[in-house]
């Protein structure tokens, strides 16, 4: 099986450790289930742990809705694994600064979506401190003062993992990142199951750019929100609880597809997004099979009727294409070299073109 090795980060402190494991450049700890920060969360005081997802079969992945996700892996049966490694800036809970996006999302307000689903490419653009740059599937719902939001991809970021590695990286908040706001399991919130595949794992750099699955879906019997990720085998991570949010407990509004950069400092330049090249440029797709989940919880391939394109920056572009056969896919290329703030203040055309 050729899963992807991820990690959880969370404050050490916390927990009581009862083994070690150790991966290929980064070091775990192995925990009880019952005592990962996620519990410690003062909303899951009464929640009902989940180890079988109710959600639908990603296309491809053969693992049945009944699969049972705690299995023995990098750490023994029973036990996650928890990122060692402490934070080591204090942007690592705050997802604000200059923020550039190029993605396609759903139309706000015509449907309820209950996740969303596709195949991407992994990068490892050049990022420096006080700068991040991922990819990720997001979903939303709620008022923008109120704003429910979790969204998994990977990441360079520096600040919070302290190399240029690309990371499989989630983050999630309950207000619009005012007083939320936590990537994988920095604060409580996220339940890890699986116990061979991690948030924070860097992906093997000589194997970039590389092609892997995501989906974040809502159970359709307990309504909270799973991860689920993989290479050969597409196994679902963990998940977010329905009790951590008041709009996304009720399906989300929008999803979203595609690029965005940050830049803690204004006076810094943009970085990179994607591949470090504009999509004219560089033929590897950013995201492919683009899937939705629809409020009858079934995976139904995106039409582009539906998606609407977000592009906010000279300094990056977006391309939407469609794969031919019997059943049409949808995809998108994003990404460009960003550049100096002045640059990137300037307005793309209206539209991304099409191929």
């Amino acid at each position: 099986m050729a899963a992807v090795c991820l990690l959880l980060v969370a404050f050490i402190h916390l927990l009581s450790f009862y083994s070690q494991a150790e991966g290929n450049d980064d070091v775990f700890k192995c925990v009880k289930i019952s005592e990962q920060p996620a519990f410690s969360h003062p909303k899951l005081k009464h929640h009902q742990l989940q180890t079988t997802p109710n959600i639908p079969m990603f296309p491809g992945n053969g693992v049945p809705n009944s699969h049972s996700i705690v299995s023995p892996g990098a750490c023994p049966l029973g036990q996650v694994p928890i990122h060692v490694n402490t934070p080591s800036s204090q942007l690592l809970d705050k997802n604000t600064g200059v923020k550039y996006t190029a993605a396609v999302s759903t139309i706000p307000g015509k449907k309820t979506y209950r996740g969303g689903a596709a195949f991407y490419g992994v990068f490892n653009p050049p990022v420096t401190l006080m700068q991040s740059s991922r990819a990720s599937i997001m979903v939303q719902n709620g008022p923008e003062s109120q704003l429910n939001s979790i969204e998994a991809g990977w990441a360079v970021h520096p600040d919070l993992y302290g190399d240029n590695n690309t990371r499989l990286t989630a983050y999630w908040t309950e207000d619009d990142f005012q007083t939320t706001g936590c990537y994988n399991l920095l604060c409580p919130g996220f339940v890890q199951l699986d116990s061979s595949v991690f948030l924070g794992k860097s992906f093997p750099l000589d194997s970039l750019p590389t092609m892997k699955s995501i989906a974040i879906i809502q159970d359709k019997v307990t309504g909270n929100w799973w991860l689920v990720a993989g290479v050969d085998l597409i196994l679902p991570l963990g998940y977010w609880p329905k009790e951590l949010f008041d709009y996304l407990a009720l399906g989300a509004e929008v999803v979203k597809h595609g690029g965005q950069t940050i830049t803690y400092l204004e006076g810094l330049d943009r970085p990179p997004m994607g591949t470090g090249r504009y999509p004219d440029d560089w033929k590897v797709p950013g995201f492919t099979w683009i899937q939705y989940v629809n409020d009858s919880y079934q995976l139904v391939q995106a039409e582009r009727g539906e998606m609407m394109a977000i592009l906010d920056s000279v300094c990056y572009d977006l391309q939407q294409y469609t794969t031919a056969g019997a059943v049409p896919k949808e995809g998108i290329r994003y990404g460009g070299p960003g550049g100096t703030p002045e640059k990137c203040k300037q307005l793309p055309p209206p539209k991304p073109r099409d191929l």
